[in-house]
């Protein structure tokens, strides 16, 4: 299902030692042939879609590109991930919790609509 030869091309093709872009260019790489597939089959892939999806940690950044790499690491290919891009990043909402000032409720205001009956 997924393209096997494009990602390990494109990573033959890298330095050893890999920094953001060349992870940002792995993840595109990716990222298309996943796109094209979760068309293909009309739901997404993300976590299904390849080998590598078993060694995927949605907390990294560039997780496919990672995933891959430790999936190539594995089957004994000398590439390494620069230390800074594969140390866990705090997620977006935990930091947005921290920052921002808690807001005391406000009391909740009801409305009462009468109306008149008609006398006939």
């Amino acid at each position: 299902m997924w393209n096997s030869q494009a990602p390990l091309q494109l990573l033959l093709s890298m330095p050893n030692t890999l920094n953001k872009e060349n992870l940002i260019n792995l993840q595109k790489v990716i990222d298309v042939d996943k796109i094209i597939n979760s068309q293909r089959l009309k739901r997404d892939l993300c976590g299904e879609y390849a080998p590598f999806c078993d060694f995927c940690n949605k907390k990294l950044p560039y997780p496919c590109a990672q995933a891959y790499v430790k999936m190539k690491q594995s089957e004994g290919l000398d590439v390494e991930v620069e230390e800074q891009l594969s140390v866990e990043e705090e997620p977006a909402k935990e930091v947005a919790a921290e920052t921002t000032p808690e807001v005391e409720p406000k009391e909740k205001k009801t409305v009462r609509i009468a109306y008149l009956k008609r006398k006939k």
